[in-house]
């Protein structure tokens, strides 16, 4: 690749590790329609996600942290009260008995490689609902295609499917593409010590 080449948004990808929910889509149609005309918080009235309803001067949470670090503390202890609250009022949100768990090992914001119990074939339409780790608190449901699916040699009984996500809200889309790139600079943070 030519390093003058502008990458694309969605190409950017970067190693995680958090569980998800899945499943494959009974009715992918309806599910996209849903995705493509809500976002996720709205659809489950959790909290609005993390990056793009921030206020500008509080995106930068390192540096509200400097400035006022008592009500800092305060903040974040209230939020992780509130946070606490809501999963418990909305469990099958966070606990679907209905859906499979799993666990994302990559992302970007057109697909994420997951690691599952179940193997999935080619071409299979998953609704996957994650929760990256951050503050506040992201909730993204998308449209996933499998692209490939490979038995993990070293754990016996998991899959590593690759997917592609085929339906994705546009805010939802910014939100991971703002914790994406905040992961980013953390991964190339820590490789520059």
């Amino acid at each position: 690749m030519d390093r003058n080449e502008p990458v694309e948004r969605q190409d950017v990808r970067v190693p995680v590790f958090f569980p998800l929910m899945w499943r494959v889509a009974e009715d992918p149609y309806s599910i996209a329609m849903e995705i493509e005309h809500h976002r996720t918080c709205d659809r489950f009235s959790t909290p609005p996600t993390a990056f793009t309803d921030l206020p500008t001067d509080l995106r930068e949470l390192t540096e509200f942290k400097e400035m006022s670090p008592h009500i800092y503390t305060m903040w974040m202890s209230l939020e992780r009260k509130i946070d606490r609250v809501i999963s418990l009022v909305d469990k099958k949100t966070y606990n679907d008995p209905e859906m499979k768990k799993g666990v994302c090992t990559n992302l970007s914001a057109g697909g994420a490689s997951i690691r599952v119990t179940n193997e999935l074939n080619v071409g299979d339409m998953l609704q996957v609902r994650m929760s990256p780790p951050t503050f506040p608190p992201m909730l993204v449901e998308v449209v996933a295609e499998v692209k490939t699916c490979n038995k993990v040699e070293e754990r016996d009984g998991e899959w590593l499917a690759s997917t592609s996500f085929t339906k994705i809200n546009h805010s939802d889309r910014e939100d991971l593409v703002m914790y994406i790139f905040k992961r980013q600079r953390e991964i190339l943070r820590v490789q520059s010590e």
